[in-house]
Order: C-alpha cells, then sequence, then structure tokens
C-alpha cells in the first residue's frame, strides 16, 4: 500500500503507537512500513516524516522525535539504518 499524501504519516504514526500502547518507543523505518505493509518507495518519506518530527514538530501532534540514532551494523556490508525516539509530549 503506498502512501498518498505526506499528511497521512501523523494518523499512521498515532495509530502506531496506540497499537502498541506506548507513550515512548524505538521505532525504525522498516518496521513502520511492515507494520502497516507499506511498499519500500514510501521509506524517504517516512524517514523525512520522522527528522522532521524532531526540528520541525506538528503544532497539535501529540508526538515528538526525541532521538535518532544510526544501529550499528552487524557486518560491514550491511545498509545500517536509523531508529527513531518517538515520544508523547
Amino acid at each position: 500500500m503506498p502512501i498518498d499524501r505526506f499528511n497521512e504519516l501523523p494518523d499512521l504514526l498515532e495509530q502506531y503507537m496506540e497499537e502498541n500502547a506506548a507513550d515512548e518507543r524505538w521505532v525504525t523505518v522498516q518496521e513502520f512500513r511492515d507494520h502497516f505493509n507499506l511498499t519500500g518507495k514510501n521509506g524517504l518519506i517516512i524517514a523525512a516524516f520522522l527528522r522532521r518530527l524532531m526540528y520541525k514538530p506538528l503544532f497539535e501532534f501529540p508526538f515528538i522525535v526525541h532521538r535518532v540514532e544510526r544501529i550499528k551494523a552487524q557486518y560491514p556490508s550491511q545498509i545500517t539504518p536509523n531508529r527513531y525516539l518517538v515520544k508523547r509530549r
């Protein structure tokens, strides 16, 4: 399922946090995509949205990204994704 608009992501993230009953949780783009059965093409959009929540939080949105960390590679040629600490305000 592709994301049609950037505007769908706040609702999806809020739903994700509620389904996991979490006020604070580490999130990766891959697990977010897997949870909602989103295509790989949406990865950059999701990452940009999460990064934006760190530097320019949405005014009425209840979540922010408090921290971003790069996940350590298990072997040298592995792509190392980021994980985002999403917190309720």
